[in-house]
C-alpha cells in the first residue's frame, strides 16, 4: 500500500498547502476572523446536527447493505464500525484504512474478508453515483452546460474511453465474459429493490452533508442565493469524495476555494467553511458512537449468521474478479508531477491496494506463503531490506527526494501488492487461474495495440482526428512509447506461454510484433528478436514464428504502401515509402540515444566510488537536479541497482532473478 498512500500523503500536504497560501496571498487573517465573526453559534450547531444525521444514516446504509449480502449485526454495531473505519481512513490511506479496520473487527465476528470487500465496495459505488448525479447538477446549473474541451484534455479523455472500451470488450471475449455471467447468475438474488433502497439513503446522506455546508455559508453570506450555493458545495463534496488524499483533507479545502469563489463567496470564507466541515465530521464521528453506546447499553448479540441458507463465495469471487481488473487496468498510466519528477500512477493500483488487503487478511493467517521457487520468501525480504536501507542512506547522505521515496521505495511495495494480486487467482485455481489472468492481460494489449495501429493507419492515409489522439511512436496508455514497448513484450511472452488456439495465438503474436514496431522503440525492436530466439530455443514451432513476422512485415509494408495507393483522394501529402516503414524506428534523435548512454557511464562512475553499498536511493536524480535544475534518471535497471544499492544489493536482486529463471527453465519441458 506504499506508493499509494505516499501520493494521498503528498496530494493532501499540497492541497492543503496550496488552499492556505491562497487564503493568505488573496485575503489574509485578518478575512478569516472576520468570516468566523459573521458565525452563528446556531449555524454551527445545525451544521453539526446534520452531519451527525449523515453518520447515523450512513450506519443505517452499512448495516442493510451488509444484510443484502447476508450479515446481519446491531445498528450499534454499524455505528461502530462506520466511525472506526472513517477515522482510520482519515489517517491512513481512505479505501485501505477503512477496508483494514473493518476487516479486522467484522473478522473476529466470523465475517470473511472478502464480504467485507464486497460490503464497502457496495456501499462505495452506490455513493459514488449519487455524489456524480448531485455534482453534475450543481456544475449544469452553475455552467448552464457541460460541455468538452478537446485542447484541455477532452481527446485524452475520448481516448481513454476507447482504449477501456476495447479493452474490455477483448478480455470478456477472449477470457472471462462467461465466467461473469456465471457470476451474475450466482448473485441475481439480491434483487433490484435493496440497491434502490440504499440509493435512496445514500441520497439523503448527501442532502445532509449538502446541508450542512449551505448552512455555514448562507451564515457567512446571506446575500448569495441558497440553490448557487447549494451547487457550488455539490461539486465540492465530489471533489472531497475522491480517493487520493487524507479523507478528503486538502482536497476538500482547495476545491472549496475555487468552487464557492464562482458563485460570490469570498476565498477566506470558503476555506473555513471546507476547514469547519472537515473538524465538525470527525468531531461527530468521535461523540456519535459513544452516544449510541449509551442509548443502547443493552447488550445485544453482535452478529448472527448469514441470513440466506445460500450465499455466494465473495472470496472466490474476489480472488478471481479483482486480479482480472488489475491486468486489464495496469496498461492505463497517468503521470503526476512531484518536484523531483512524475510520479507514475497506474489505473490498477486501487484494485491491487485492495487484492494484497485481502491476500494478506485471508492467507497470511495460515502462514507465509509457498511460491513456486523455494525461499522466494527470504528474497523478497532480503530485497525489501536493501530498498528500505539504501533509501535510509541515500536520505542521510544528501537528503530527502520524492523520486527515491514514492517512486522507489514505495513503489517496491507497490510492486509486492501487485504480486499478490496475481497470488490470488491463481492459488485459487491454479494453472486454470493463471492461464485466465494471462489472457486477461494479452487482450488488454491486444486491443489497446489494435486501437493506435488502427488510428495511425487512419491518420497517414489522410483521415484527420482529433490533435494528440496519437502521436507518430504509438504508446498506448503508457504515456511513453518504449513504455509501451515493454508492455507489448509482456504480452508477447505470455503469448507464448497461455494455452489457447494456436490461429489465436498468431493473430496476438502478429499484431504484438506490428505494435512494437510501430513504438519506435529500438531496445523494444532489439528484445523482440531476442525474446523470439529464446521461444524458438524453449519449442515454439518455428512455423508460428515464421508466419508471425511474414504477417508482422507485411502489414507494416501494407501501411507504408496505402497513402501512396489512395494519395488522389488524401488531404495530407502522403510521406515517402522508406519513411513510412522506417520512420517511427529512425525518428528518436542520436543525441537521445547518446544522452541515455551517458546516464549508464555515469551510474557505473557512481558505482565504482560506492563500490559495495552504493551511493542511496536517489542519488544520480538528486546530484542531477543540483548541477542542471532538472531531473534525469539512469536508464538501465542493473545500472541502477549497482549505483545506488551497490554489488550488495545488485546480487540480492539478480541472485533472486537467477534463481527464478532457473527454477522456471526446469518446468519448461512439463
Amino acid at each position: 500500500m506504499g506508493r499509494a498512500r505516499s501520493l494521498s500523503v503528498l496530494v493532501t500536504v499540497i492541497l492543503l498547502l496550496a488552499a492556505v497560501i491562497s487564503v493568505l496571498v488573496m485575503t489574509g487573517p485578518a478575512d478569516l476572523h472576520q468570516a468566523f465573526s459573521r458565525l452563528r453559534w446556531s449555524s454551527l450547531f445545525a451544521a453539526t446536527a446534520l452531519l451527525a444525521a449523515g453518520v447515523l444514516l450512513s450506519s443505517l446504509r452499512l448495516k442493510m447493505i451488509a444484510a443484502d449480502v447476508g450479515y446481519v449485526f446491531p445498528f450499534r454495531e454499524a455505528v461502530k464500525i462506520l466511525s472506526l473505519s472513517q477515522i482510520a481512513g482519515t489517517v491512513f490511506f481512505q479505501i485501505a484504512g477503512q477496508l483494514i479496520v473493518r476487516g479486522v473487527v467484522l473478522s473476529r465476528q466470523g465475517v470473511p474478508p472478502a464480504a467485507t470487500v464486497v460490503i464497502s465496495g457496495y456501499e462505495r459505488l452506490i455513493a459514488l453515483s449519487v455524489s456524480l448525479i448531485l455534482a453534475t447538477t450543481g456544475a449544469i446549473y452553475l455552467f448552464g452546460t457541460l460541455s468538452l474541451d478537446l485542447e484541455g484534455g477532452g481527446v485524452s479523455l475520448i481516448k481513454l474511453f476507447f482504449g477501456l472500451a476495447a479493452a474490455i470488450a477483448a478480455g470478456a471475449l477472449l477470457a472471462w465474459g462467461r465466467a461473469l455471467l456465471q457470476m451474475i447468475q450466482s448473485i441475481g438474488n439480491v434483487g433490484l429493490g435493496p440497491l434502490f433502497r440504499s440509493f435512496v439513503i445514500s441520497g439523503v446522506i448527501q442532502l445532509t452533508t449538502l446541508a450542512a455546508y449551505v448552512v455555514l455559508e448562507w451564515s457567512i453570506a446571506p446575500q448569495i442565493g441558497i440553490l448557487p450555493l447549494a451547487a457550488a458545495s455539490s461539486v465540492v463534496m465530489l471533489a472531497a469524495s475522491l480517493p487520493i488524499s487524507l479523507s478528503g483533507w486538502g482536497m476538500r479545502e482547495m476545491s472549496a476555494v475555487l468552487a464557492l469563489q464562482a458563485v460570490g463567496l469570498s476565498t477566506a470564507s470558503a476555506f473555513l467553511v471546507a476547514l469547519l466541515i472537515g473538524t465538525i465530521s470527525l468531531v461527530v464521528l468521535a461523540i456519535v458512537p459513544i452516544a449510541v453506546m449509551f442509548h443502547d447499553a443493552k447488550a445485544l448479540p453482535a452478529f448472527s449468521a448469514p441470513s440466506r441458507p445460500t450465499m455466494p463465495d465473495y472470496t472466490s469471487m474476489l480472488d478471481w474478479s479483482l486480479p482480472v481488473i488489475a491486468a486489464t487496468a495496469v496498461f492505463f498510466h497517468v503521470y503526476l508531477p512531484t518536484e523531483s519528477g512524475h510520479l507514475n500512477v497506474n489505473l490498477a493500483d486501487p484494485v491491487v491496494l485492495v487484492a494484497a488487503a485481502l491476500f494478506a487478511i485471508e492467507y497470511l493467517r495460515t502462514g507465509l506463503p509457498v511460491w513456486r521457487v523455494r525461499g522466494l520468501n527470504f528474497h523478497l525480504a532480503l530485497a525489501t531490506a536493501v530498498i528500505l536501507i539504501s533509501f535510509l542512506h541515500g536520505w542521510l547522505s544528501f537528503g530527502w527526494t520524492d523520486w527515491a521515496f514514492a517512486n522507489k521505495t514505495l513503489g517496491w511495495f507497490m510492486l509486492l501488492c501487485y504480486s499478490a494480486t496475481g497470488a490470488l487467482i491463481v492459488r485459487r485455481a491454479s494453472e486454470n487461474g493463471l492461464n485466465l489472468l494471462l489472457l486477461t492481460f494479452i487482450a488488454a494489449g491486444a486491443a489497446l495495440t489494435l486501437v493506435d495501429l488502427t488510428a495511425t493507419a487512419l491518420v497517414r492515409t489522410g483521415v484527420e482526428l482529433p490533435w494528440g489522439f496519437v502521436s507518430f511512436q504509438i504508446s498506448g496508455f503508457s504515456q511513453n512509447p518504449n513504455a509501451f514497448a515493454f508492455a507489448l513484450l509482456m504480452v508477447l511472452t505470455s503469448a507464448f506461454a497461455a494455452r489457447m488456439d494456436e490461429r489465436l495465438r498468431f493473430l496476438i503474436v502478429t499484431l504484438t510484433l506490428i505494435g512494437v514496431w510501430f513504438t519506435g522503440s529500438r531496445a523494444g525492436i532489439g528484445a523482440a528478436l531476442v525474446l523470439l530466439l529464446v521461444a524458438l530455443w524453449l519449442g515454439t514451432p518455428w512455423r508460428l514464428l515464421a508466419y508471425s513476422n511474414l504477417a508482422a512485415t507485411g502489414v507494416v509494408l501494407g501501411i507504408a504502401v496505402l497513402p501512396h495507393i489512395i494519395s488522389p483522394f488524401a488531404t495530407i501529402e502522403a510521406m515517402g515509402f522508406l519513411d513510412s516503414v522506417v520512420g517511427t524506428v529512425s525518428r528518436s534523435a542520436p543525441e537521445t540515444y547518446l544522452h541515455h548512454l551517458t546516464t549508464v557511464q555515469d551510474g557505473l562512475s557512481i558505482f565504482w566510488d560506492h563500490l559495495i553499498w552504493g551511493a542511496g536511493l536517489g542519488a544520480y536524480i538528486d546530484a542531477h537536479i543540483r548541477a542542471q535544475g532538472f531531473p534525469l534518471i539512469i536508464h538501465s535497471t542493473p545500472v541502477w541497482l549497482l549505483a545506488e544499492t551497490g554489488l550488495v544489493g545488485f546480487l540480492v536482486f539478480a541472485s533472486a532473478a537467477v534463481r527464478i529463471g532457473w527454477a522456471e527453465l526446469g518446468r519448461s519441458d512439463e
